[in-house]
């Protein structure tokens, strides 16, 4: 039986009967296991995950009950076998039908006989990439849902909010891998250097638009290489990185629920703060705040305090910028989370919406007359962004309003501007989805 299947077959049982997080679960049996079996196991649930509702649509043409009926191992065996013979290249169809139902025996092993048998009808009816026939009443959005594989609420809002060209882009987006981008940072060393140095040791790097130290790396394997591993070279999203560049450089930034750390790295890199005040309310996110900090060598520019960004115990109305990176139900971030599509329920977003609203308004107590507050979220929600920000400020227009130039910004973030200090940035080929808003304090405001 192969590893990869049998650990790919259990991770994706404990995502969907446990409501577990893939990340972590995959991450922590990759290294067990060897380079190409862990890059096996990878590929396996992220196929099997984000295509979820596709593969669904297909597997239903040769079962005689619904999908949604079977055991959750049965379904997740199902799932895994008919991507890895539609979706996934260079995965021979026997091996796909063998390995999976091996797997399934050991975790339903009544339930063996009636895997093998669809997936065999699967690999011998069924066309690559598994063709979308969805009947002649279906309309234009149920077929873009399936399609895309993401939830029909999604994507009806995502039409609406961005037309359905670009709705469509991010949707494809959310399916497709990318290359791992990083924050360089040099420490007084030319960026330059940098980068010939780290390609000489095996990690070539080429430059990103979206922020003056994104990169992204050239080749596969990158998490495997020794700047990253040790934490030398942060990975970090490109357009997460630009989000930093919404903040006005200051003395000292105070950022509010900052782990695992990526934003507070690139203020200090590209020196938009000398010093970080980072708040984090887990202790041990916050613990490994301060370790990969410390692994970068920034640990004495930054104070990590374990607090709640609803109550910061800091001095009210003293910090010239504050950056808020709120929780949310990060529907920017399919791509890495896919799991987050088959939860996350339109009635959802208020609950989000309630605690981003009270760290928000702690996050304005912060700042002083004339400094700036950006809140960042890794969503596109409208109820979680400028809703939010409609309310907070409703209740302080006279000392807050938003920030009607953000200054010179690279070109990706100055086109995503989408209204008076409002940025919103889709999913891409290259980056995940974020919205900000920069929030200026008046001068004389008290």
């Amino acid at each position: 039986m192969s590893p990869a299947r049998a650990a790919a077959l259990d991770v994706l049982v404990r995502v969907e009967r446990d409501r577990a997080h893939a990340a972590p679960l995959v991450d922590a049996r990759a290294r067990r296991m060897p380079p190409r079996e862990g890059a096996l196991l990878r590929a396996l649930v992220r196929t099997t995950l984000r295509h979820a509702l596709r593969l669904d649509h297909v597997l239903a043409r040769s079962l005689d009950r619904p999908v949604a009926s079977l055991e959750a191992p049965v379904r997740a065996a199902l799932r895994l076998g008919a991507a890895q013979l539609l979706l996934m290249d260079r995965v021979p169809p026997h091996a796909a039908v063998g390995e999976t139902v091996a797997a399934l025996k050991a975790a339903a092993p009544r339930a063996a006989g009636l895997a093998n048998a669809v997936l065999r009808r699967v690999a011998a009816t069924e066309e690559r990439p598994g063709r979308v026939d969805l009947g002649p009443g279906a309309g234009p959005i149920e077929r873009l849902s399936v399609e895309t594989s993401h939830p029909l609420w999604l994507v009806r809002r995502w039409v609406d909010l961005l037309g359905e060209p670009a709705a469509r882009a991010a949707l494809e987006a959310d399916n497709a891998d990318t290359p791992v981008e990083v924050l360089l940072d040099p420490r007084g060393e030319p960026a330059a250097d940098v980068v010939a140095r780290l390609a000489a040791e095996g990690l070539p790097l080429e430059k990103v638009a979206w922020a003056p130290l994104a990169y992204r790396v050239a080749g596969r394997e990158a998490g495997a290489h020794p700047a990253i591993r040790s934490g030398a070279v942060a990975v970090v999203d490109s357009a997460a990185q630009a989000m930093a560049e919404l903040v006005p450089p200051a003395d000292v930034v105070v950022d509010l629920a900052a782990a695992p750390g990526g934003k507070t790295r690139c203020l200090l890199a590209t020196g938009r703060a000398r010093r970080v005040v980072a708040l984090e309310r887990h202790p041990r996110r916050a613990f490994r705040l301060a370790s990969n900090l410390s692994s970068a060598g920034r640990r004495d520019e930054v104070l990590a305090v374990v607090a709640d960004a609803g109550r910061p115990p800091l001095a009210r109305g003293r910090a010239a910028s504050v950056l808020l990176d709120a929780p949310c139900s990060g529907t920017g971030t399919l791509r890495k989370s896919p799991e987050i599509r088959w939860r996350l329920r339109p009635e959802d977003l208020r609950g989000f919406a309630e605690v981003q609203e009270r760290l928000l308004d702690a996050a304005l107590d912060l700042c002083a007359p004339g400094g700036t507050v950006v809140y960042v979220t890794c969503s596109l929600e409208p109820e979680e962004n400028e809703e939010v920000v409609a309310r907070v400020l409703g209740r302080r227009a006279d000392a807050f309003r938003a920030r009607p130039d953000a200054g010179s910004l690279p070109d990706p973030l100055g086109a995503a501007e989408r209204g008076t200090g409002l940025f919103r940035v889709a999913p891409g080929p290259w980056n995940d989805g974020f919205t900000a808003s920069v929030l200026r304090r008046a001068p004389g405001a008290r």
